[in-house]
């Protein structure tokens, strides 16, 4: 697979694509823009047709291991994030994210869509996640620990493509399906003949009126014809050495997802199983699953997104020094597996990990994690905290 170089040019015109976008809002048929700031920095017109936000994330991250053969203490930018997303003349949105955090910008969501399309539903074109994973979907703001689960290493994550996606029954049941290429390099260049496949449908077979009960279902599914196939594994860090398999003359690629998850007001459990077929001489079938549960102690709960069908962060009803707020606190406790023994370089990682969250505000949290990872039995305990800031 030939790589495409990236290029002054593809800078250039995400420049002109962002400055076109503000001229199309700023000069709509209401020219009455609001300026005002919820969560992040918002533009919407009177009518509320047109609208431009404009965010960000940082999250810095430290770890202390057991084992110093096994990895070093240290610190690592995990995500510096900036992003401006709209909406002009109700259907038509975009968004444009790019990340920071390896020293140079690279990018994350570039994507428009328009929405209530005849039949279609709704469409989305260009880089964003492909349509799989209860978890991946999620935004790392989200997420109840600092990682996602192990199994997350099966799971595709950014391509680009053409997505359609639509809801039904009052939005207790979603669906999308996509066709996506791959990616050579960080600004989404591609040059071969992979393509990728995905589908994904969730329901809630129960949820009450207020939202605060509901139960989760979903099952994803992808087709992947690239002739490479590249699996890492490693403990649930970021910082954590990681293995790689490389599997080449693959013929294609089965990802087979399951999901479940069960909100109770402040109790919630999730778990998910992957499988990965990979149909080549060196091939096989690798899988993982995780279990998690949260409760949140002051009394708040996970708020679930039905749109997407994926869980959203923790609003504190008390923020942190606001009339003596102590924000919202969360206890995590998650297991997971990641078995990749079928492979010549036969692995298997177990993990436990304990976590603490602390949500000061909508914007602000602090996140402590103990984890245990068993590797061919090895182990190995790590202590990690990331303190995010997203708007």
């Amino acid at each position: 697979m030939k790589k495409a170089k990236s290029n002054y040019s593809s800078k250039t015109a995400i420049a002109i694509a962002v400055t076109t976008a503000l001229g199309a809002i700023a000069q709509a048929e209401d020219n009455d823009m609001r300026v005002f700031w919820k969560d992040s920095l918002r533009l919407e017109s009177a009518d509320g047709k047109n609208k431009l936000r404009i965010g960000g994330r940082i999250h810095w991250d430290n770890a202390f291991t057991s084992d110093d053969d096994y990895m070093s203490d240290g610190d690592v930018f995990r995500r510096t994030r900036l992003y401006v997303s709209g909406q002009i003349q109700e259907r038509y949105d975009f968004k444009m994210q790019y990340d920071f955090a390896d020293g140079s910008a690279a990018f994350k969501d570039v994507n428009f869509g328009i929405r209530d399309m005849p039949v279609l539903g709704n469409i989305r074109i260009g880089q964003f996640k492909e349509p799989f994973s209860l978890e991946e979907i999620a935004s790392s703001n989200d997420i109840a620990a600092i990682e996602r689960a192990n199994v997350n290493r099966l799971v595709p994550s950014r391509s680009a493509g053409v997505m359609i996606y639509t809801d039904h029954a009052d939005t207790r049941i979603t669906s999308a399906v996509g066709l996506f290429r791959g990616a050579d390099d960080k600004w989404g260049n591609y040059q071969g003949d992979g393509y990728a496949a995905t589908a994904r449908v969730t329901g809630l077979p129960y949820v009450s009126d207020d939202g605060s009960q509901l139960v989760h279902l979903g099952v994803g599914y992808s087709y992947r014809n690239d002739d490479t196939a590249v699996y890492k594994l490693s403990s649930d860090h970021a910082m954590a050495p990681s293995t790689k398999h490389e599997i080449a003359n693959v013929r294609n690629t089965s990802l087979l997802g399951l999901e479940t998850a069960l909100k109770l007001g402040s109790f919630s459990i999730q778990s998910e199983w992957v499988e990965a077929v990979v149909d080549a001489l060196d091939g096989g079938n690798l899988d993982g699953c995780y279990a998690q549960t949260s409760y949140v102690l002051t009394g708040e709960s996970r708020s679930y997104d039905k749109a997407t069908g994926a869980f959203k962060g923790i609003s504190p009803e008390s923020r942190f020094l606001d009339n003596g707020g102590l924000g919202a606190w969360e206890a995590t406790l998650r297991w997971s597996n990641l078995d990749y023994s079928d492979l010549a370089d036969s692995q298997e990682i177990d993990t436990w990990t304990l976590g603490l969250n602390w949500y000061l505000n909508k914007n602000v949290r602090a996140l402590f994690n103990y984890s245990n990872a068993d590797l061919d039995g090895d182990s190995v305990d790590v202590f990690a905290t990331r303190f995010q800031f997203a708007f």
